[in-house]
């Protein structure tokens, strides 16, 4: 039998179950919007820091392949066709970075043999070719040029019609060392019998190589017209392809490129000194005075014959994030191996140089094993 609770006892139970007081719930609100906005501020920080970190990669890896893409056509330079030198330094052509005929490019048989320049720096000629304007569109103002010139590692069956090609002879017997053409009937040479001491042979023909001549310079744009335009800076190739100069963008946010060349004046395939502007016959430049003396170079006899003494470049290179950073202001100089240094900017631009030295190998390297 259950016994009625005495009137008046306190219901101590009840009272523990009647919740949070106003001041408890307001402080649990408070916490509650306090981690809320730590979590908030955490997670915008982090997407800044994923956003600028995305924008450096971008620009690290556009650095990299812009100085993978110049490195690799300046290694090749100078290769025609076999493991061996054509012709002496004296008989290189400068070639024509706009021309698309034979003794306009460098490749000439009569009365002597040329072939073009390994590497050529159009821009810094004493007279400036002014077709520059149309064959490199929009570079930038005072834009270096770099035009590297060689055949293909790899051989072609045969002539299509439309690009143009070198044939190397193997054969003393040959009337002409190479020929440089687009049509098939003209390639006539031959190697010798694939035996030991083997003779020429009629049945066997040299090789067909693909010509390739390319510039690099910078653009000030990447899209230039049309809708899309934009104004960024970009690394464009003009490539020599099917008889004509076809122009295509490289790397963007690539703002600025130096070349400084490395000059073999005493002829043992390695540079004694790094010059500017090997077209310049004014005078011998300062960072080679003691070197070309040395060597009893003579600097100002000839701007061809000083480009076909460069057996490296060394390339520096700007790069800058193709997107800005609102809270960075670029305050920084740059030296990419100019007299003056470039910068600062003032925008909000985030930049680094890339830089690397290159071996012209079919200039130095031959030289190294004569």
């Amino acid at each position: 039998m259950m016994t009625p609770r005495a009137h008046g006892q306190p219901m101590s139970h009840a009272r523990q179950q009647a919740g949070m007081s106003l001041i408890e719930l307001m402080i649990a609100v408070a916490i509650g919007l306090a981690l809320l906005a730590g979590l908030s501020s955490l997670y915008v920080s982090t997407s800044k820091a994923r956003t600028e970190f995305n924008k450096t990669s971008e620009q690290v890896e556009n650095g990299r392949f812009a100085l993978q893409s110049i490195t690799r056509d300046i290694e090749m330079a100078g290769f025609y066709g076999r493991a061996s030198q054509l012709i002496a330094t004296s008989s290189y052509a400068l070639p024509d970075p706009c021309a698309a005929a034979p003794a306009s490019m460098g490749f000439s048989t009569t009365p002597t043999v040329t072939v073009p320049l390994p590497v050529y720096g159009p821009a810094l000629a004493a007279t400036v070719l002014p077709c520059l304007a149309t064959t490199l569109p929009n570079r930038a103002t005072g834009a270096e040029v770099l035009t590297v010139s060689y055949v293909a590692g790899t051989t072609t069956a045969a002539a299509n019609g439309t690009d143009y090609y070198v044939q190397r002879s193997g054969c003393e017997t040959d009337s002409v060392p190479l020929v440089y053409s687009k049509t098939a009937a003209d390639f006539t040479l031959h190697n010798k019998a694939a035996v030991a001491g083997g003779t020429c042979s009629t049945s066997s023909a040299a090789e067909l190589r693909k010509y390739v001549m390319r510039s690099y310079y910078v653009a000030t744009c990447d899209v230039c017209s049309g809708a899309g335009a934009d104004t960024t800076p970009t690394l464009k190739m003009a490539e020599f392809v099917n008889g004509t100069i076809q122009t295509s963008s490289l790397v963007t946010g690539i703002e600025d490129v130096h070349y400084s060349y490395g000059m073999d004046l005493d002829n043992n395939g390695s540079p004694d000194c790094y010059a500017d502007n090997p077209s310049d016959t004014s005078a011998v430049p300062a960072a080679c005075a003691t070197a070309a003396t040395a060597a009893s170079y003579a600097w100002t006899a000839s701007a061809t014959a000083n480009w076909a003494n460069v057996a490296a470049v060394r390339i520096n290179l700007l790069s800058r994030n193709l997107d800005s950073t609102a809270s960075w202001t670029d305050t920084r100089t740059y030296a990419l191996g100019r007299a003056a240094a470039n910068g600062p900017y003032g925008d909000h631009y985030k930049r680094h140089i890339y830089g690397t030295v290159a071996r012209i190998w079919n200039t130095g390297g031959l030289r190294e094993n004569q």
